[in-house]
């Protein structure tokens, strides 16, 4: 290649190429973070050395049986064994009333974005607070947090629950799960059955967050004699219905898997839909900014029609999914839109249908029995 040096490919022929890197983002839809208090850290966090508020603790299916304890690691065990490749963070606040750092609303700011399910660690006497706490800032960023709150609290049977009264009292919304083992989360092992696998959207997002069999955890009804564990009267599942609580039940089929029945937040919101919305919104944004900050991008209709192409992209994976259908792009032509001249306002731009659970099943039929003679 002597020849290379000095010759007209070498001077004369230029071929600079821009580097554009496309974004990997929508990880925060696949991972849970648990707030703590740091007078519980030490107990709960043994393999943590000097656990101090503001720490976030980042756990997997192969570090946590070594770095937790206590009752926190009786909640993971249920979770990390459905979601082997999942990522969970324990994030410490500080409870003293006397502090002016680190306190809940404090980390909840800084870590926010790392995960969009939250849940809230506390003793017995902290419980409901945390809950309510944490509730109340969860509302102000729906787009990046949902609340998943486990109870043992047999009150919520009788509709008679200081946690439920407290929720529905704050201007919040959660996702409540109901069980009476007071050494389990019931929504963390429901969450754990939901990141369990990917799904070919290429994540676990939009995966059932009930009515899917899995056998980490009991069913919520009672205990008899003989230790078997049974199913809530029909009287019970009325109740916890009506508030928009699920709760365990054996599937029936001879196995140890029990699901979740329950599908809504406490104010009626489907928990797997807003799951869905919100990862869908999230990611145009993420896409749609890498995309404008390119060089040249002009308000023109290629650009117009390359957004949009954006965000058929991000839904077609839950289209082939199943999980939405009837999708339609519904956007105005280009010199329909509002006019401006540096910005992109789309009314009205698409519309999809979202395809929930199979909860039940009925099937009619009919038996000919020729009357015989006696």
């Amino acid at each position: 290649m002597s020849e290379f040096r000095g010759s007209i490919a070498q001077v004369n022929v230029q071929f600079p190429i821009e580097t554009v890197i496309e974004p990997v983002a929508g990880e925060n839809y696949t991972r849970a973070i648990i707030y703590m208090p740091v007078s519980l850290a030490a107990t709960n966090l043994p393999g943590v050395e000097n656990p101090a508020a503001g720490m976030k603790i980042e756990l997997d299916s192969s570090s946590y049986g070594t770095v937790t304890g206590d009752a926190l690691k009786k909640w993971l065990v249920p979770f990390f064994t459905s979601a082997q490749a999942a990522k969970l963070a324990v994030v410490i606040f500080d409870d003293d009333s006397e502090a002016e750092t680190n306190l809940l609303a404090d980390v909840y700011e800084a870590t926010k974005y790392w995960a969009y399910f939250k849940f809230g660690f506390a003793a017995a006497a902290g419980y409901n607070a945390l809950q309510v706490s944490l509730a109340t800032l969860c509302v102000a960023d729906p787009l990046y947090s949902q609340l998943w709150v486990g109870t043992s609290d047999a009150n919520v049977l009788t509709k008679t629950s200081a946690l439920i009264t407290a929720l529905n009292g704050a201007e919040a919304d959660a996702r409540v799960i109901y069980n009476p083992d007071a050494n389990i989360n019931p929504a963390l092992a429901q969450l754990g059955d939901s990141l369990a696998v990917v799904n070919v959207t290429g994540t676990p997002v939009g995966n059932d967050t009930d009515m899917h069999g899995f056998n980490t955890i009991k069913p919520s009804g009672a205990t008899d004699s003989e230790g078997n564990v049974g199913n809530l009267t029909a009287t019970q599942k009325a109740a916890l219905d009506e508030q928009k609580i699920g709760y365990n039940t054996w599937v029936g089929d001879g196995t140890e898997n029990v699901v979740t029945e329950g599908s809504m937040t406490l104010k009626g919101n489907v928990v797997g839909a807003q799951w869905v919305k919100c990862y869908i919104e999230y990611m145009c944004k993420i896409r749609t900014a890498n995309f404008i900050t390119r060089r040249n991008k002009f308000r023109n209709n290629a650009e117009y029609q390359a957004t949009l192409c954006i965000l058929s992209d991000v839904v077609k994976g839950f289209l082939d999914f199943g999980r939405l259908d009837n999708f339609k792009i519904t956007a105005p032509i280009f010199a329909d839109l509002p006019k401006s001249a540096d910005a992109l306002t789309v009314p009205n731009a698409w519309e999809a249908t979202y395809i929930d659970k199979i909860r039940s099943v009925t099937v009619y039929g009919t038996l000919y029995v020729t009357q015989p003679t006696k």
